[in-house]
């Protein structure tokens, strides 16, 4: 059998093309346990994720989020297509959990759109 990366795709019954990485990271979210620094750090250690961007450039720059600790407190925020900080989604905030949870939803979204983008040859 072969070990699957966050790259691969499966394509459901409705015909959609699914990474395995995001139902793993669906039930991650859905846990109802606080997120801690050493739970998302074994996930990621787990399943790479292109999309996230893990106290430095881990993954790519482009499309895909960020987390960086500032002095008591946490920054989340987002990068666009040509790897620009989207000021408008920078989040600052003192809770560890709230960074983590957003850090994580967001690089699900990006993992998400990147499955549903459509490419064109030119």
């Amino acid at each position: 059998m072969r070990e699957m990366s966050g790259f691969d795709r499966i394509v459901t019954n409705d015909g959609i093309m699914q990474s395995p990485t995001l139902n793993d990271l669906d039930q991650l979210l859905a846990e109802g346990e606080p997120l801690t620094l050493a739970r998302v750090s074994e996930y990621l250690a787990t399943h790479r994720l292109a999309t996230a961007n893990w106290f430095g450039p881990t993954g790519r720059p482009d499309r895909s989020s960020w987390i960086k600790r500032e002095g008591l407190g946490w920054r989340v925020w987002d990068t666009d297509e040509r790897a620009v900080i989207m000021d408008f989604s920078v989040l600052r905030t003192d809770s560890e959990a709230e960074a983590l949870d957003s850090f994580l939803r967001r690089a699900r979204n990006h993992l998400q759109a990147d499955g549903t983008a459509v490419r064109r040859g030119f």
